[in-house]
């Protein structure tokens, strides 16, 4: 029945729910330029749920939302839990950010998709898949300046006629925000954990600039002119 499967995982709603953290206010607006003239290390460190290849797009991703901020962006993918990044001779960071992903919980019931099967998809099959966010962020000497974890969930309902039925409202009812097919779900999670991320690095940076006393950094003040 290779046919059938591949009816009913084309014809499926995803819903997201932010749960821990990604549903906090920000104040930060990602679109501006909070982080001029910083200089940032990105790594994101593949696991079980992060794949390399998903680990390189991730620090692209991140990559354009801090170099849209302003901020000069170095990203990083460690290898079996070695850096290749090559220290000798090159600009130190301000702020190093780790990203580490997590699964927390998954379901995928074979009874729920044999039913929909046998009911030609009239009963849905759901899948649910719990995720985490690890985020620290130092400072160029190890330094602690945060830490989040946030934690967000993805719930598939596979299922011709349901599809049909919401991609009908989102069409005729619903706005571009309410959308529940498409990538409307990967386009709000993105705007959450971007508006979650740019906060806690625009927090970092101004602790980091508390401990130095309000100074600027070195470089700052050597491009100034002698007089």
């Amino acid at each position: 029945m290779p046919w059938l499967l591949a009816v009913l995982s084309s014809g499926c709603v995803t819903v997201y729910q932010p749960l821990v953290s990604l549903q906090r206010p920000v104040v930060v607006d990602p679109r501006v330029a909070n982080f001029e003239g910083q200089r940032m290390l990105v790594r994101c460190i593949p696991g079980d749920y992060l794949q390399p290849d998903d680990a390189e797009q991730l620090c692209r991703n991140v990559r354009s939302l801090f170099a849209n901020q302003g901020a000069e962006v170095e990203v990083e993918v460690p290898r079996a839990g070695r850096s290749t990044r090559d220290d000798q001779g090159g600009k130190k960071p301000d702020l190093i950010i780790d990203l580490k992903a997590r699964l927390v919980h998954e379901e995928n019931s074979a009874l729920l998709w044999a039913l929909s099967g046998l009911t030609l998809t009239l009963v849905p099959a759901i899948t649910e898949s719990t995720f985490s966010q690890e985020i620290t962020i130092r400072d160029s000497s190890g330094f602690l300046l945060a830490s989040d974890t946030l934690q967000g969930r993805f719930v598939r309902y596979c299922g011709v006629g349901l599809w049909a039925v919401n991609g009908t409202l989102d069409l005729l009812v619903r706005s571009d925000e309410e959308d529940l097919t498409g990538d409307a779900p990967k386009k709000d999670f993105s705007k959450d954990f971007h508006g979650q991320l740019s906060q806690l690095a625009f927090n970092a940076r101004m602790r980091s600039w508390v401990m130095r006393g309000f100074e600027e950094p070195p470089r700052a003040q050597e491009a100034q002119p002698s007089p």
